[in-house]
C-alpha cells in the first residue's frame, strides 16, 4: 500500500491538538439563582478545580471524535493498492492500427490482442473510472470520448480495424496529451509492438505514460524495392526481396504486367537482414506492374507491391514561393506529388518533374514543365508590361487545361499586363490582357497565369483544385491518366463535380461526397486494386506498401519518444484508491458520536 497525498497527514497534529486542548480547558461557569437545589442532577464531571487546565480523563467522545479525525486525514492522503491492469482512475488507451500490428505472431493478430486487452480493462473498471480509445492510424480519430460508458467503450472497440498503412502515433499521443495531461493521477496507455519513428514532440503534462509491447517474432519477407527504367536494351523491371528475421527464409515471387503473369521466380534461401534482387526485361506497352510474394511469413501486407509506368503517374514538384498554404495544399492533395518547398530557386533543379513559381520571377530550370503565377521570367511564353488593377473577365478557350474552370466569378486584385510572345498559346483573357497563357516547345511545357492566387479569390472557387490538377497533367506531358499507384492510407483529392464510389480489394462500395470541385478519398487502408467511379469517369487505383518501419515487425522493448527512453511495461499495473470506504466509516463514527453527545445530554 502507499500514499498518493502523504502530506494530508500533517493535518493530525493541529486539528488533534485543538480536539485535546477542548478537553483540557476548564469549564467557564456563571453563578445562576434557583429556587431549589433538589431540581437539579448531580453532575459529578462538572465538579472540576478552580485553574485554567484540567486533567485529561477517559473520555468516549475525545476517542470518537480523534478516531474520526484519523479517518479523514488518512483519507485525504489517498491510500493506494496496487493491482494488476492497464486502465487507472481515468485513462486513454491509445492502440496503434500500422501495418505491422497485423502480424500474426500473435494469434489471432497483434491488434486482435491489442483489443482483447484493452476490452479487459474496460470490463474490470469501476462504475467511477473514465477510459478513452484512440485509434493511432493514418489520421488518429478519437474513438469513445473520456467517459463511464462501458457499453460505449466495448462498441466502439469493434471500429479498429487493421490498416496496411504507416500510422501516426506521435499525433495521436499528442491527442491523449491534450485530453488528461491536466488530469493529475491519469494515465496515457500505448498498445503497440514499437515500430514507428522516434516521437520529438510530446509531452504528458501530469498523466503517467505506460507503454505495452505487443508482439513476439521478427520473421518477416518484404518487397523492399519495386522500379522500373528505360535502359537500352528497353523496359527493365528492378524487384528486391529482404529478409527482416533473424533466421534463413524464402519465397517465390510472381509478376505481373496488366494484369498477366509475365515471370515467376524463387528467391532462394535469402539470410538475416539479407536481400535478394533480380532485374528483368518488360513489354514496352506495360502500364501497371504488380508484384506478389508467396512467403510462410508473420505479415502479409508487405508481401505486394504495384507499379503504374506511365511518366505523369509520379511527380516530383518543386513549390517556389513565399508563402501559399492553399497553393501548397492543392499540389500537396493530388496523388501523383511529392511536393518540396523553397523560398528561392535552388542551384539545380533536375531532379523535379514539375517547378512552380508563385509570387517569385521564374528563372530557367531542368524540369520539363513549369507553371508560374504571377511575376513573368525571360523563359516565361509571355513579356510582361507592367500592372492592372481589378480587370474583369472576358473569355476562356475551349481546352484541356480549362476544363472545369470558370474565371467569370473570380475577382483579382492585381494582375500583370503582359503580351504573349509569338509561340504561346492564350487560354483566357480579361479586361487587361492575357490571363492564361501556355507554351509547348518541344517536351518542354510551360503555363503561366497573370495573377498570384493570393490576390484574388480564386483559392476559395471549386475551380481552383480542378485547375491545379489540369496544369499538373499538361505539364507532366499527358491527360489525366486512369491508372495511379499510392500509399495505403494516403489522403489525395481528385477533380469531380459529382460525388463518387470506391471500391476497395474485397469488393466492399462505399460512398465519397465531393465539395464540388473534388473528392478527397481517405478510404484506401488496405494494399490492393481499388476503383474509383465518379459519374461514369473510372480510375484505377493501386495501393502498396513500402516501409522498414512496418516490415520490421520485431517488437522494440525501449522506446524513443521526447528525447527519453520508455522501457515496456513486462506486467501491466495500476493502483487503486480505496478513499472513499474510509470517508464512510468516518462519517459513521461522526454519527455515533453525535447519538453519544444525545443520550448525554
Amino acid at each position: 500500500m502507499s500514499l498518493a497525498n502523504p502530506l494530508a497527514l500533517m493535518w493530525l497534529i493541529p486539528c488533534g491538538g485543538v480536539i485535546i486542548a477542548l478537553y483540557l480547558l476548564k469549564m467557564r461557569r456563571r453563578d445562576v439563582f434557583v429556587p431549589a437545589s433538589f431540581l437539579w442532577p448531580s453532575m459529578t464531571e462538572e465538579v472540576r478545580a478552580n485553574s485554567l487546565f484540567q486533567k485529561l480523563r477517559p473520555n468516549l467522545l475525545l476517542f470518537l471524535q480523534l478516531l474520526a479525525l484519523l479517518l479523514m486525514a488518512v483519507a485525504l492522503a489517498r491510500p493506494q493498492v496496487k493491482q494488476s491492469g492497464l486502465a487507472g482512475e481515468v485513462t486513454v488507451f491509445v492502440v496503434d492500427t500500422s501495418a505491422s500490428m497485423s502480424a500474426t505472431d500473435v494469434k489471432p493478430s497483434r491488434l486482435g490482442e491489442a483489443k482483447r486487452l484493452v476490452q479487459e480493462s474496460i470490463k474490470s473498471a469501476r462504475a467511477s473510472d473514465r477510459i478513452a480509445v484512440i485509434e493511432a492510424g493514418p489520421v488518429p480519430k478519437v474513438i469513445t470520448p473520456l467517459s463511464s460508458d462501458s457499453v460505449r467503450q466495448l462498441a466502439g472497440l469493434d471500429e479498429l480495424e487493421p490498416s496496411d498503412a504507416e500510422c501516426n502515433i506521435g499525433e495521436a499521443l499528442r491527442l491523449a496529451a491534450a485530453l488528461v495531461g491536466t488530469i493529475d493521477g491519469a494515465r496515457i496507455v500505448l498498445l503497440s509492438d514499437g515500430d514507428f519513428p522516434p516521437i520529438d514532440n510530446f509531452a504528458r503534462g501530469k498523466a503517467a505514460f505506460v507503454y505495452q509491447c505487443i508482439g513476439s517474432s521478427s520473421e518477416n519477407l518484404a518487397i523492399s524495392a519495386f522500379g522500373a527504367s528505360e535502359t537500352s536494351r528497353g523496359k527493365q523491371l528492378y524487384c528486391a526481396v529482404k529478409n527482416y528475421g533473424f533466421s534463413k527464409a524464402g519465397g517465390s515471387l510472381n509478376i505481373y504486367a496488366d494484369g498477366n503473369l509475365i515471370d515467376s521466380v524463387k528467391t532462394g534461401e535469402i539470410g538475416p537482414s539479407g536481400t535478394w534482387g533480380r532485374t528483368m526485361p518488360i513489354p514496352a506497352s506495360a502500364t501497371v506492374l504488380e508484384a506478389k510474394l508467396t512467403a510462410d511469413d508473420y505479415l502479409a501486407s508487405d508481401n505486394y507491391a504495384a507499379l503504374v509506368t506511365d511518366p505523369g503517374a509520379s511527380l516530383h514538384v518543386l513549390l517556389v514561393t513565399r508563402g501559399d498554404l492553399f497553393l501548397e495544399r492543392a499540389l500537396a492533395l493530388d496523388p501523383r506529388v511529392t511536393l518540396d518547398k523553397a523560398s528561392r530557386l535552388p542551384e539545380s533543379t533536375s531532379g523535379y518533374d514539375v517547378v512552380v513559381f508563385d509570387g517569385v520571377p521564374e528563372q530557367p530550370t531542368n524540369a520539363r514543365g513549369v507553371l508560374t503565377f504571377g511575376t513573368p521570367g525571360d523563359e516565361s511564353p509571355v513579356a510582361s508590361h507592367g500592372v492592372g488593377n481589378k480587370p474583369t473577365f472576358v473569355s476562356s478557350e475551349h481546352s484541356p487545361l480549362m476544363e472545369g474552370v470558370d474565371f467569370a466569378p473570380v475577382y483579382i486584385e492585381h494582375q500583370a499586363k503582359v503580351e504573349p510572345k509569338p509561340d504561346a498559346q492564350v487560354l483566357s483573357q480579361t479586361s487587361t490582357g492575357p490571363l492564361v497563357v501556355t507554351r509547348q516547345f518541344g517536351a518542354k511545357r510551360s503555363v503561366f497565369v497573370a495573377f498570384e492566387p493570393q490576390q484574388s479569390d480564386f483559392p476559395l472557387q471549386v475551380g481552383f483544385p480542378i485547375f491545379i490538377a489540369n496544369a499538373l497533367d499538361f505539364l507532366a506531358g499527358s491527360q489525366a491518366g486512369n491508372v495511379l499507384a499510392v500509399k495505403p492510407g494516403q489522403t489525395f483529392s481528385l477533380p469531380s463535380t459529382v460525388d463518387a464510389q470506391l471500391t476497395d480489394p474485397s469488393g466492399r462500395k462505399m460512398s465519397i461526397q465531393s465539395n464540388g470541385a473534388s473528392v478527397v478519398v481517405r478510404g484506401l487502408t488496405k494494399v490492393g486494386r481499388y476503383v474509383l467511379d465518379a459519374g461514369g469517369k473510372r480510375k484505377v487505383i493501386y495501393a502498396s506498401l513500402t516501409s522498414d518501419w512496418d516490415s520490421n515487425i520485431a517488437p522494440v522493448k525501449d522506446l524513443r519518444i521526447a528525447g527519453g527512453d520508455i522501457k515496456a511495461t513486462a506486467s501491466p499495473s495500476t493502483f487503486a484508491d480505496f478513499w472513499r470506504p474510509l470517508m464512510a466509516l468516518c462519517l459513521l463514527v461522526l454519527a455515533a458520536e453525535w447519538w453519544v453527545f444525545v443520550r448525554r445530554s
